[in-house]
Protein backbone atom coordinates (compact mmCIF):
# COMPACT_ATOMS: atom_id res chain seq x y z
CA UNK A 1 0.00 0.00 0.00
CA UNK A 2 1.15 3.70 -0.45
CA UNK A 3 2.29 5.14 2.46
CA UNK A 4 0.81 8.64 1.30
CA UNK A 5 -2.40 9.67 0.08
CA UNK A 6 -3.54 12.83 -1.23
CA UNK A 7 -7.06 12.74 -0.10
CA UNK A 8 -8.01 15.18 -2.51
CA UNK A 9 -7.67 12.63 -5.84
CA UNK A 10 -10.54 10.74 -6.30
CA UNK A 11 -10.34 7.57 -8.26
CA UNK A 12 -12.53 8.19 -12.16
CA UNK A 13 -15.52 6.31 -12.54
CA UNK A 14 -15.58 5.30 -8.41
CA UNK A 15 -16.30 8.37 -6.52
CA UNK A 16 -14.00 7.31 -3.88
CA UNK A 17 -10.03 8.58 -3.61
CA UNK A 18 -7.35 5.85 -3.72
CA UNK A 19 -7.12 5.54 0.57
CA UNK A 20 -10.92 4.81 0.43
CA UNK A 21 -10.74 2.33 -2.42
CA UNK A 22 -7.78 0.36 -0.22
CA UNK A 23 -9.31 1.16 2.86
CA UNK A 24 -12.64 -0.74 1.58
CA UNK A 25 -10.49 -3.44 0.63
CA UNK A 26 -8.71 -4.02 4.23
CA UNK A 27 -12.68 -4.09 5.98
CA UNK A 28 -13.38 -6.71 4.00
CA UNK A 29 -10.57 -8.71 5.16
CA UNK A 30 -10.76 -7.24 8.81
CA UNK A 31 -14.21 -7.23 9.36
CA UNK A 32 -14.22 -10.99 8.73
CA UNK A 33 -11.36 -11.80 10.76
CA UNK A 34 -11.51 -9.98 14.09
CA UNK A 35 -12.99 -7.00 15.33
CA UNK A 36 -11.47 -3.76 13.75
CA UNK A 37 -11.44 -0.19 15.32
CA UNK A 38 -10.77 2.93 13.72
CA UNK A 39 -7.33 3.03 15.66
CA UNK A 40 -6.46 -0.38 14.27
CA UNK A 41 -6.97 0.02 10.75
CA UNK A 42 -5.52 3.34 10.92
CA UNK A 43 -2.35 1.84 12.27
CA UNK A 44 -2.07 -0.85 9.48
CA UNK A 45 -1.97 2.20 6.87
CA UNK A 46 0.77 3.88 9.32
CA UNK A 47 -1.46 6.49 10.24
CA UNK A 48 -3.06 8.24 12.98
CA UNK A 49 -6.79 7.48 13.93
CA UNK A 50 -7.57 11.34 13.37
CA UNK A 51 -5.37 11.51 10.26
CA UNK A 52 -7.53 8.77 8.75
CA UNK A 53 -10.88 10.34 9.85
CA UNK A 54 -9.79 13.67 8.10
CA UNK A 55 -9.16 12.24 4.98
CA UNK A 56 -12.51 10.50 5.16
CA UNK A 57 -13.92 13.27 5.89
CA UNK A 58 -12.95 15.12 3.19
CA UNK A 59 -14.97 12.56 1.00
CA UNK A 60 -17.52 13.11 3.13
CA UNK A 61 -17.09 9.55 4.62
CA UNK A 62 -16.80 8.71 8.49
CA UNK A 63 -15.20 5.66 9.67
CA UNK A 64 -18.15 3.72 11.00
CA UNK A 65 -20.70 4.83 7.74
CA UNK A 66 -17.65 3.31 5.85
CA UNK A 67 -17.44 -0.06 7.85
CA UNK A 68 -21.15 -0.37 7.92
CA UNK A 69 -21.43 -0.44 4.17
CA UNK A 70 -18.71 -2.90 4.09
CA UNK A 71 -20.83 -5.08 6.95
CA UNK A 72 -23.89 -4.85 4.80
CA UNK A 73 -22.46 -5.76 1.64
CA UNK A 74 -20.51 -9.01 2.88
CA UNK A 75 -24.65 -9.79 4.44
CA UNK A 76 -26.11 -9.69 1.30
CA UNK A 77 -23.37 -11.63 -0.13
CA UNK A 78 -23.82 -14.43 2.23
CA UNK A 79 -27.45 -14.15 2.38
CA UNK A 80 -27.83 -14.19 -1.38
CA UNK A 81 -24.60 -16.62 -2.09
CA UNK A 82 -24.81 -19.44 0.75
CA UNK A 83 -27.73 -21.11 2.27
CA UNK A 84 -26.46 -20.44 5.71
CA UNK A 85 -28.68 -19.04 8.84
CA UNK A 86 -29.29 -16.30 9.89
CA UNK A 87 -28.06 -16.57 12.92
CA UNK A 88 -24.35 -18.28 11.15
CA UNK A 89 -24.44 -14.46 9.18
CA UNK A 90 -24.55 -12.77 12.21
CA UNK A 91 -21.28 -14.31 13.96
CA UNK A 92 -19.51 -14.21 10.67
CA UNK A 93 -19.95 -10.67 10.93
CA UNK A 94 -19.68 -10.43 14.85
CA UNK A 95 -22.71 -9.73 16.32
CA UNK A 96 -22.90 -10.74 19.82
CA UNK A 97 -27.11 -11.89 18.66
CA UNK A 98 -29.13 -12.57 15.80
CA UNK A 99 -31.73 -9.63 17.17
CA UNK A 100 -28.53 -7.29 16.49
CA UNK A 101 -27.33 -8.12 13.46
CA UNK A 102 -31.80 -8.16 12.45
CA UNK A 103 -31.79 -4.39 13.63
CA UNK A 104 -28.86 -3.42 11.82
CA UNK A 105 -29.63 -5.12 8.30
CA UNK A 106 -33.31 -3.58 9.19
CA UNK A 107 -31.50 -0.04 9.12
CA UNK A 108 -29.33 -0.49 6.38
CA UNK A 109 -32.14 -1.67 3.73
CA UNK A 110 -35.17 -1.45 5.57
CA UNK A 111 -36.23 -5.08 5.25
CA UNK A 112 -35.37 -8.23 7.85
CA UNK A 113 -32.48 -10.30 6.75
CA UNK A 114 -34.76 -13.07 5.97
CA UNK A 115 -37.27 -10.52 4.27
CA UNK A 116 -34.41 -9.63 1.94
CA UNK A 117 -33.37 -12.96 1.20
CA UNK A 118 -36.67 -14.35 0.13
CA UNK A 119 -37.38 -10.71 -2.14
CA UNK A 120 -34.08 -11.63 -4.02
CA UNK A 121 -34.71 -14.24 -6.85
CA UNK A 122 -31.03 -15.09 -7.10
CA UNK A 123 -30.72 -16.05 -3.93
CA UNK A 124 -29.69 -20.14 -3.54
CA UNK A 125 -32.70 -21.67 -1.36
CA UNK A 126 -32.24 -23.60 1.39
CA UNK A 127 -32.11 -27.22 1.15
CA UNK A 128 -31.99 -29.94 2.98
CA UNK A 129 -28.59 -32.01 2.83
CA UNK A 130 -28.61 -35.84 2.30
CA UNK A 131 -26.67 -37.53 4.61
CA UNK A 132 -23.68 -39.20 3.25
CA UNK A 133 -23.36 -42.75 2.88
CA UNK A 134 -21.03 -44.45 1.80
CA UNK A 135 -21.65 -47.11 -1.23
CA UNK A 136 -21.19 -50.82 -0.24
CA UNK A 137 -18.21 -52.73 -2.17
CA UNK A 138 -15.84 -49.01 -2.37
Amino acid sequence: MPSTYRATELLPGHGFGPLTEDLRQVLRTELLRDTCSAAGIARLFSMHRRTLNRHLHIEGLGFRQLANEIRFEIACELLANTDMALSQVAAVLRYSELSAFTRAFRRWSGQTPSAWRASHPGVQKRRPRKPHRPRPGL
